[in-house]
């Protein structure tokens, strides 16, 4: 799937805030990413559930777990606001 950083930033940002719709991080964690960074990002976000568990079962990770997406979604936002090189 071709995503722009911004995009995944948004995604990511989304879910972790609540505002997301239903479907969206299902489909965002369910297929994978053209760009080979940010499917690194993606996998990451697959893998904190089980870097930081839940403590309440409904819960998707630990609220250190959302930090760290939190992180990543910053990082992607900034990323795509800096001019190109092409």
């Amino acid at each position: 799937m071709k995503r722009t950083r911004q995009q995944v930033a948004e995604t990511i940002e989304a879910f972790v805030n609540g505002t997301g719709r239903q479907w969206d991080w299902d489909g965002f964690i369910s297929i994978r990413l053209d760009d080979p960074d940010l499917e690194a990002v993606r996998q990451k976000c697959i893998s904190v559930r089980d870097e930081y568990p839940p403590s309440k079962l409904t819960d998707y990770c630990s609220e250190a777990g959302m930090e760290v997406m939190r992180g990543l979604a910053q990082s992607l936002g900034a990323s795509s606001k800096q001019p190109s090189a092409a």
